[in-house]
């Protein structure tokens, strides 16, 4: 009796777990602000002289303070992070190109896994995967921070970490 008043009743799609749709706000916010920046910046001009020149001053001003409060044990990384900056600059728009690519896998993750896809888990790992590797494809390796490695993988490991909680939701 119980397995025919089952088969009756309509079929009801299993409801999006709030957190899901909670991590899809966030993440939907965060990726359309960097999206829309990066898509100005490479529909933009390449920074002027006098944007390289404030840019130049603010890392000798981190220089410098670090170096009055005793700190020159990590002059070594505002130094690295000054080069991966001017790097930045001298590829402006090819960086932001890829930055606009990598969101975009991160964009298409979100939505699709708000749709019920566990692709678009995937896409989302890829982005956030391409968003640490990014610097090394415009520095060498030595020029990078390691420190900012680490905060870029440890970041997007949080992020698949907690979409990883809602796989079991997912559509194959």
């Amino acid at each position: 009796m119980n397995d025919i008043q089952e088969l009756n009743e309509p079929y009801k799609r299993p409801q999006r777990p709030k957190f899901l749709l909670i991590l899809v706000i966030l993440s939907s916010i965060n990726i359309f602000s960097s999206l829309v920046a990066a898509l100005i910046a490479v529909l933009g001009t390449n920074p002027d002289l006098e944007m390289i020149k404030e840019a130049k001053l603010e890392f000798a001003k981190m220089h410098e303070q670090l170096e009055n409060a005793g700190a020159s044990d990590f002059l070594y990384i505002v130094d690295q992070m000054e080069s991966v900056t001017l790097s930045m600059f001298n590829h402006f728009q090819t960086y932001n190109s890829v930055q606009l690519i990598f969101l975009l896998f991160g964009l298409i993750g979100v939505i699709l896994m708000s749709l019920r896809k566990k692709a678009g888990f995937h896409f989302y790992i890829i982005y956030s995967i391409g968003l640490v590797l990014m610097p090394y494809f415009f520095n060498p390796m030595s020029q990078i921070p390691t420190i900012l490695t680490i905060v870029g993988v440890i970041y997007g490991a949080i992020w698949v970490f907690l979409y990883s909680r809602n796989l079991h939701w997912f559509n194959q």
